[in-house]
């Protein structure tokens, strides 16, 4: 709250920049201390705010519902119906009023995979804010292995049949009467398939 204007923009510059270089298709999940209270004007932010936020909004929840809106993210904070004191991270030391400021922010289209998202009371940490807990559903999906065309058997029982065997001599004796025809040099002797045990053919 006590930075310049001009290095609050230059930050959600920077995120939106970073924000812009992820991918559409991979999940996005945005975690951090904005010290920014967002409100409850769901009219306003409708896909990004849910029905659940508290306080009043601040001129950082501005700047910080300006990006999600451009960015489609939602506040997950705000999606679960619940007391107060699981949504609130950070109690003012004078006036002691609890204050929602950590948030983990997802894509509007991946708001249903969020379970919950709660602030954890009695967790030790270091900080003076409440540790912020998500559940959240994720499916992997492992890359498709192209398996190769099975080849098909051939079935040899048929060849046994007199009337396949009609069926391959034919084609076989017209190819060689053809080929005798147009070079009779080259092909010196009579060609007899599947009639006797031994197979002759032109050399």
């Amino acid at each position: 709250m006590t930075s310049d204007d001009s290095e609050k923009e230059a930050f959600y510059d920077s995120l939106s920049t970073t924000l812009s270089a992820v991918p559409h298709k991979d999940r996005l999940y945005l975690l951090s201390d904005f010290n920014a209270r967002v409100g409850r004007d769901t009219s306003v932010w409708p896909k990004v705010l849910g029905h659940h936020s508290v306080g009043n909004e601040n001129s950082n929840g501005s700047l910080l519902l300006q990006t999600c809106s451009e960015h489609e993210l939602v506040i997950t904070n705000t999606l679960f119906q619940q007391a107060d004191k699981y949504k609130t991270t950070w109690q003012h030391p004078r006036s002691k009023h609890w204050h929602m400021l950590d948030y983990v922010i997802t894509r509007q289209c991946h708001r249903k995979d969020v379970h919950i998202t709660r602030a954890m009371r009695g967790a030790g940490s270091w900080s003076d804010h409440r540790l912020v807990r998500s559940r959240v559903a994720l499916e992997v999906h492992f890359p498709r292995r192209h398996r190769p065309a099975r080849r098909k058997k051939l079935d040899t029982l048929k060849l046994r049949s007199s009337e396949t065997q009609v069926q391959l001599q034919q084609p076989v004796m017209e190819s060689l009467a053809h080929l005798e025809e147009s070079s009779p040099s080259k092909c010196r002797t009579e060609v007899e398939l599947f009639k006797g045990s031994n197979v002759q053919g032109c050399f």
